[in-house]
């Protein structure tokens, strides 16, 4: 049975290590940042949006259970441009337990989640190179708003 569960503050502690430097790996295969800026400009990010951590009002960070094991994580938020949308500021399934449905099981169960809280929609953010969370985000039910380019010179 899938579930998700309030993030514990020792998971908290292991996903901000990960993610800073996940982040940071992302941002540099984009190409938006630079190796010898990633790094410090991924702390920044980090730091910016969770100046409480955990405890970051507006936040709200679920480890994602299948029976008693952790097999992911979703972080969402309160959207900084329109307080009635919900946004996913990082999610993962690990990399053991994709391709089994999960993904897209765990975003019905945040988007009930955020229903519930009294948000009227969930966006998020997804690399263009990534065809496989694309596609599990469109068959989940969002469409694209926005598309940002960059051309390499």
């Amino acid at each position: 049975m899938l579930k998700i569960m309030p993030m514990s503050p020792n998971h908290f502690q292991k996903y901000m290590d990960f993610a800073v430097n996940e982040y940071a790996t992302e941002k540099i295969a984009a190409g938006t940042w630079t190796a010898e800026t990633a790094q410090k400009n991924s702390q920044l990010t980090y730091d910016r949006l969770l100046p409480n951590g955990l405890a970051t009002p507006d936040n709200f960070f679920y480890s994602i259970f299948k029976n008693s094991e952790i097999i992911g994580y979703i972080w969402f938020g309160t959207d900084n441009e329109n307080a009635s949308t919900a946004f996913i500021f990082d999610f993962e399934i690990y990399k053991t337990y994709q391709n089994s449905g999960f993904g897209s099981k765990t975003l019905e169960l945040v988007s009930n989640e955020a229903k519930n809280m009294g948000f009227t929609s969930l966006g998020l953010h997804v690399f263009g190179s990534n065809s496989r969370a694309i596609h599990v985000y469109q068959k989940s039910g969002f469409n694209i708003t926005d598309i940002k380019m960059q051309k390499q010179l």
